[in-house]
């Protein structure tokens, strides 16, 4: 039996310390993504109140989404090259502006359906540059050894949110005064997000000289993605995952109403929460508490776990979820939605994990981003040709096909190197 070292205190006060300096960060997180999460609900509805179409919600799903393709590879060699603290501050306090403006123009009754659109790109644009920068900035706040508790909490964070962000939009369209109110709220919890940030510290770190050339940077950075074969696999994998599943999302609000019978008859003073567009947050919200519950085991898992066959199950689990989801039928389907839910948190601890570790230093800016953008770049053309889709054959098609390409793809991903490579839940290899 071996002898047990004396704990290093020095370690221990790193990690202690560590902890600390993520802790504004995750509730800053927690908080701004408890806003996303109602305008995960409140843009899309808002958008069914102006035109009701399927195409019109798989466009603006779109025009959030295809910012990353445009800006995501420029965007990493901005973060490798500048502070980036102040780019994530910035990018909150300016999406807090656009939805003050979307706010206004609901409640003088004059948006009309280019102005979401609008919004949705500005936002979108905007949120590039922040979560691939807040992604590279997390190994200079925290120690390698501790960014996968910390990216577990993001995960949670990011659940929870989901589980009460769409439930509180739908009730604050229903009962709380509108979207307005609803897009009020949004802008509010990025100004808190820009608040927590400026009182983070941030170690230096090693940037990219501002004399090589802008082209030269950004090449560099996806070549080194495209050579490094568990990195390369998991973003492909990652994007073709994202083409098929993209319009299951952005439809979900046309598919609770026509397909998931409540099948509940709740007390009075709670009708409200299964009246209309309620229902519909109701349903998510639920969902990613369920999914919330499974990802408390993501810090374990991902400490124990190989981190690639993690992003594999995650994938595979998600497909299964959603595909039971469809066949339920009822209004518990929120059931193995949840689960589904809480598959995409462990892919997400997952690849995001590989590619801090992995990635040099001095390129992590350049990594981060250009996988990012490869990983969302066909979230756009998904999200418009599902919407397409099902006004032309029906939601419940799209909705069969496009979980089963998820299982699909995790199969696939079993024979790469995602699956055979190295575990990397101890060091950075």
């Amino acid at each position: 039996m071996p002898f047990v070292e004396p704990p290093d205190l020095s370690t221990l006060r790193d990690l202690s310390g560590s902890r600390h300096r993520a802790r504004p960060i995750v509730w800053g997180q927690a908080i701004s993504l408890l806003g996303d999460y109602i305008a995960y609900v409140t843009m899309p509805l808002f958008m069914v109140q102006l035109t009701g179409r399927g195409l019109d919600l798989g466009l603006t799903a779109a025009a959030e989404t295809i910012p990353t393709l445009l800006f995501g590879f420029t965007a990493g060699v901005f973060l490798d090259r500048f502070a980036i603290k102040p780019i994530l501050v910035a990018s909150d306090l300016l999406r807090a502006g656009a939805f003050v403006l979307l706010a206004i123009g609901a409640a003088t009754d004059a948006a009309v359906p280019w102005m979401v659109f609008l919004a949705a790109f500005v936002v979108g644009s905007l949120a590039t540059f922040f979560n691939s920068g807040l992604e590279a900035v997390l190994p200079s706040v925290v120690p390698a050894d501790h960014l996968v508790t910390v990216n577990s909490h993001l995960a949670l964070a990011r659940t929870m949110a989901f589980a009460l962000g769409p439930a509180l939009g739908g009730i604050l369209i229903s009962v709380g005064g509108g979207f307005p109110v609803a897009f009020t709220a949004n802008a509010a919890t990025f100004v808190i997000s820009a608040s927590f940030l400026i009182g983070v510290r941030v170690r230096d770190r090693v940037k990219l000289e501002a004399g090589e050339p802008f082209w030269t940077s950004l090449r560099s950075g996806v070549v080194f993605l495209m050579k490094h074969p568990q990195l390369r696999w998991v973003t492909v994998g990652a994007a073709v995952a994202n083409l098929v599943f993209a319009p299951l999302e952005a439809l979900l609000f046309l598919f609770i109403p026509e397909y998931l019978d409540s099948g509940i008859t709740p007390p009075g003073f709670l009708d409200f929460l299964f009246a209309d567009e309620a229902l519909v947050g109701l349903f998510i919200g639920l969902q990613a508490a369920v999914g919330s519950a499974l990802i408390f085991a993501g810090p374990r898992l991902a400490k124990r776990a190989h981190l690639g066959r993690m992003f594999t199950g995650g994938l595979l689990l998600f497909g299964v979820g959603f595909i039971a989801m469809v066949f339920s039928g009822s209004f518990w389907g929120f059931i193995p939605a949840g689960l589904g839910v809480g598959g995409v948190g462990f892919a997400n601890i997952a690849i995001v994990t590989m590619r801090q570790r992995l990635s040099p230093p001095e390129m992590l800016g350049r990594v981060v981003a250009a996988s990012r953008t490869i990983s969302w770049s066909l979230i756009p053309l998904g999200a418009a040709i599902g919407g397409a889709l099902a006004d032309w054959i029906g939601l419940l098609p799209v909705y069969l096909v496009g979980s089963a390409g998820v299982i699909v793809t995790a199969i696939a991903l079993t024979r790469t190197q995602v699956w055979s490579g190295p575990g990397l839940n101890s060091r950075r290899n």
